[in-house]
């Protein structure tokens, strides 16, 4: 009989609460694994809605709005650091981490104007004046900057890597467990920020804001939404296993034979929410979060996905 996974907080007794637990877990990660909505109660997460057929807790160090680049910024994410390779680190079955949506958000949003050089060689989409010429495609790609998604790629890699290379370094009672990374479901842009009833508090929205200033018809954009997700899926999983992420840091600079980088597939679990709605539409409580319906969707989805056992998802040595 499967059972609810304990969620835990780091500052929580960790020895108390692992107390006959036969599984235990650490995650990082964005809203989709804490809140996505004020007040709070008109959410969930998926971690909340996880069960498996052992006892299994969870120690979160997710927050909302986090990108994949500041969950490496160890000065600054001390409690992974410390659950990681530190003073408080287990032998951890896996490490989940919910990421990248921020990260493509972020260079959604980051305009041509942005004078920091590094955000913006990060820049997503091009400007009307640079889609002249352009090729329409059907998958709404013309509107991307190549050169943008390869430099955002290639930041995300050197991410993974910084990881894995914690993952397997000194401290570590983890070395080459299996890391699990969802993907994201379609989020249909539209005018629904984060907040209910709250009009000072300004969270989001943030697709419809960054599409309509690079004037990208409203007709193209959730089918923008799925070039963006179908981009970030094939980074991680690749279109075969000769060029999935394990691939690519092992081909890389970094050299990392053995990173251990598994896609839990979500895309395709929710119901779309409409473009004209405002709120809590289909799946979604807002533009870019899922709905307490809508993780209780996604919480088996993600269930069925976590390893049987570490050696479940073990990628063969390599080099």
């Amino acid at each position: 009989m499967a059972t609810s996974m304990i969620v835990c907080n780091p500052n929580d007794e960790l020895v108390d609460k692992f107390a006959g637990i036969a599984r235990l877990f650490l995650a990082q990660g964005d809203s989709w694994f804490s809140i996505g909505a004020l007040p709070p109660e008109f959410t969930s997460n998926i971690l909340l809605n996880v069960s498996l057929d052992q006892s299994s807790a969870v120690v979160s160090c997710a927050y909302p709005g986090k990108t994949l680049q500041e969950m490496v910024k160890w000065e600054v994410e001390t409690p992974f650091a410390s659950l990681l390779y530190g003073g408080q680190a287990w032998p951890w079955e896996a490490l989940l981490l919910s990421a990248g949506g921020n990260d493509i958000i972020a260079a959604v949003n980051t305009l041509p104007t942005e004078t920091n050089a590094t955000k913006a060689a990060l820049r997503l989409l091009r400007t009307p004046n640079e889609r002249a010429g352009v090729p329409v495609a059907s998958d709404c790609s013309h509107y991307v900057r190549p050169d943008g998604w390869a430099a955002l790629q290639n930041t995300l890699l050197a991410c993974f890597a910084a990881i894995v290379q914690k993952r397997d370094g000194t401290g570590s009672q983890s070395t080459g467990v299996p890391i699990l990374v969802h993907s994201y479901d379609y989020a249909q842009p539209r005018n629904a920020p984060a907040t209910w009833n709250m009009p000072n508090i300004g969270f989001g929205p943030w697709l419809s804001a960054a599409f309509s200033a690079y004037d990208i018809p409203n007709a193209d954009w959730l089918t923008l939404v799925k070039y963006l997700m179908n981009s970030w899926t094939t980074f991680i999983a690749g279109s075969s296993p000769a060029d999935d992420v394990n691939a690519k840091l092992l081909n890389s600079p970094f050299n990392i034979a053995n990173a251990n980088i598994h896609l839990v597939h979500l895309t395709g679990t929710l119901t779309p929410a409409s473009i004209d709605s405002t709120e809590l539409d289909g799946d979604w409580v807002n533009e870019i979060h899922p709905s307490i319906p809508g993780y209780i969707k996604l919480g088996p989805v993600y269930s069925t996905q976590l390893p049987a056992a570490p050696a479940t998802l073990a990628v063969a040595a390599t080099g």
